[in-house]
């Protein structure tokens, strides 16, 4: 009876000739000690250009010492004057009421400021960041990415990111959680290799490659159609920073993906009825058979012990 009531997943392997025009990627992934004003997410396409007609539903939600969630408001007011700490013996009149402030201070006093962040009032409510939400882009090769400083499109079309080198001379600690990635609708049970996975480094500013082969799949059940994503993944890393403090290569997390020509068919098939009679009847047609069996072993049995008996009693 369970057999019956069982799904049976039928796969078939085709060549891809869907017309999809974009791709959903589902993303959520923490930085532990990156501020949400340090970090974009943005996505190229395969030759490095932007694509203007990606639309991005991201959300930024800060996080401090322990990872917790916060609201990110400020310690001081505008009227207060907050303390830089040892930048102050440089800037006597300077009034550091934020972290980016205490940051700028530190990075202009020539301080490293990584020694003041984990404990500064300004800093406790944004230590970190976690960005979630989704990206819709075009349905060709190129990457999605979150990366150092602000994003825009140049005139050529080429994705450029603003900062001040002054900001990663320290490093620029791109440890990350991935809480979540797949492609395409969400579909319960398929496994997501990145989904729960952690990267943490303690120096230099890592660039992390995540090279992703993404395989079409039409998901057909219970609960309706759905065009999803598997795919496979291998990750590269590198340190961009160089021993003379300067990048050679943009620290962040990059999620490269590409497409395969092949497209998988999933489709949920209930097992029919007759199948569960035929195994009923089967069933019970054995039953019979082996009581007939079992009978006429005894019944022979039975008899050929009572003709010997009969035997000797003649005698």
């Amino acid at each position: 009876f369970q057999g019956f009531l069982a799904v049976e997943t039928v796969n078939h392997v085709l060549v891809d000739t869907s017309l999809v025009p974009t791709l959903p990627i589902n993303l959520n992934v923490s930085f532990p000690h990156l501020r949400c004003d340090q970090v974009s997410a943005d996505a190229v396409d395969f030759v490095g250009e932007g694509q203007p007609n990606a639309s991005f539903i991201m959300h930024k939600l800060d996080l401090d010492v322990l990872g917790a969630p916060t609201d990110g408001a400020p310690v001081f007011g505008e009227k207060d004057c907050g303390p830089c700490f040892e930048a102050a013996s440089h800037f006597p009149d300077l009034c550091c009421n934020t972290c980016p402030e205490l940051q700028q201070a530190y990075f202009s006093a020539h301080l490293h400021f990584h020694d003041i962040a984990p404990t500064a009032p300004q800093c406790a409510k944004t230590v970190g960041c976690r960005m979630s939400g989704t990206a819709k882009v075009s349905r060709i090769g190129g990457n999605l990415h979150v990366a150092l400083g602000k994003s825009r499109l140049d005139s050529h079309g080429k994705l450029v990111h603003k900062f001040k080198m002054s900001h990663v001379k320290d490093g620029f600690n791109t440890s990350h959680t991935i809480h979540q990635l797949d492609f395409g609708d969400p579909v319960q049970g398929l496994q997501s290799p990145l989904s729960h996975t952690s990267k943490f480094t303690k120096v230099g500013s890592l660039m992390f490659h995540y090279y992703i082969k993404l395989v079409p799949t039409i998901f057909s059940g219970r609960a309706g159609t759905f065009h999803t994503y598997q795919y496979s993944v291998t990750e590269h890393h590198r340190n961009t920073l160089t021993a003379d403090a300067q990048l050679a290569g943009l620290p962040g997390v990059f999620f490269i993906y590409e497409f395969t020509p092949f497209l998988v068919q999933k489709t949920e098939r209930d097992v029919p009825l007759s199948h569960f009679l035929i195994s009923i009847c089967a069933i019970i047609g054995g039953v019979f058979t082996v009581a007939g069996l079992v009978d006429s072993a005894l019944y022979t049995g039975f008899r050929g012990l009572r003709e010997k008996t009969d035997m000797k009693h003649q005698l």
